[in-house]
């Protein structure tokens, strides 16, 4: 099953969105479409890691220090990479 979200343009498993259970956001990312996603600076192994080199995202719960940047760990926005290249 998927759930149709920010005005209708991406679909999201909803069992990611289950997966997603420590966020912070109440799903902002996906219900508001003037939502701004965190940018990704950099996709590595298919999509399974996302790199974020820019001060974003700080009350995160899936953002991880990894050097000079992070790493993202939101199964959700890993969707929306993956899938739309957003």
């Amino acid at each position: 099953m998927r759930v149709v979200t920010r005005t209708n343009k991406i679909e999201i498993d909803v069992r990611t969105v289950e997966q997603a259970n420590l966020c912070k956001d109440c799903y902002r990312c996906i219900d508001d479409p003037d939502f701004h996603l965190c940018n990704i600076d950099y996709v590595a192994a298919d999509g399974a890691v996302l790199f974020v080199f820019s001060d974003q995202c700080k009350e995160c719960a899936y953002k991880v220090s990894f050097g000079s940047g992070t790493v993202c760990g939101c199964p959700v926005r890993k969707e929306i990479m993956v899938m739309y290249g957003i």
